[in-house]
């Protein structure tokens, strides 16, 4: 049975239709090249690829059979037990690490986005804004550009701030501009950090699908 959503969680519904992170962008077809070949990610050099699902466990909880208009879910527990979050049976593993405290997974969607969550570093007894500080000092080192940040969010136990970043990617017939949204999530043990890279201005498309992903995600 899936627990209910916690009247906080909410928010995230807000955010998704306020940002339009979510998009049809691709028809079937698999996801555009550039979001495959993107090396946006952290720790783009501990990356491991997979044709397996090494790094998930079953969780069943969370799963659900397909509904009208959404797709079929099934729960899974991610980041060496660390993670759980109901995702859409389509989804594909592309890369992951499993490297302690520096893990993370990263799933590609026949509907032409990528969807990673991260492990960070950070201490869940450090201050917010120390958390949030540092992140952003990464992603100005990095060169990316935030275009909106420390929006508020919430998935079902953690609390967050959501970013959208814009970044200009190296491609063989020149730079091209990548937008991705980006949640920072904190619970009472870890911060992890949720990337849903994507093409173009906006994904709305898709935001009734990836709604169950973020109010079940819960930070063990």
């Amino acid at each position: 049975m899936t627990p209910s959503l916690p009247r906080q969680a909410s928010v995230v519904l807000l955010v998704l239709g306020a940002l339009g992170v979510l998009t049809t962008a691709g028809c079937g077809g698999g996801p555009p090249p550039q979001a495959l070949e993107n090396r946006t990610f952290y720790q783009y050099d501990d990356l491991i690829a997979t044709g397996g699902n090494a790094s998930e466990r079953p969780y069943p909880p969370l799963d659900q059979k397909a509904r009208p208009g959404l797709p079929e879910y099934m729960g899974v527990s991610i980041l060496g037990a660390t993670v759980h979050l109901s995702r859409q049976v389509n989804w594909k593993i592309r890369r992951l690490s499993t490297t302690p405290e520096r893990r993370f997974i990263e799933y590609v969607s026949p509907n032409a986005y990528v969807f990673a969550i991260y492990e960070r570093n950070d201490s869940a007894i450090d201050p917010w804004r120390d958390v949030l500080q540092r992140y952003e000092e990464d992603m100005k080192t990095s060169g990316a550009e935030l275009v909106g940040g420390r929006v508020p969010v919430a998935t079902w136990n953690a609390q967050g701030r959501e970013y959208v970043v814009r970044r200009k990617i190296k491609g063989q017939k020149g730079p091209y501009t990548n937008l991705s949204r980006e949640v920072l999530l904190r619970s009472e043990h870890r911060v992890d950090l949720v990337e849903i890279v994507h093409q173009g201005e906006t994904l709305a498309g898709v935001s009734d699908e990836m709604l169950r992903v973020m109010e079940t995600l819960e930070l063990l």
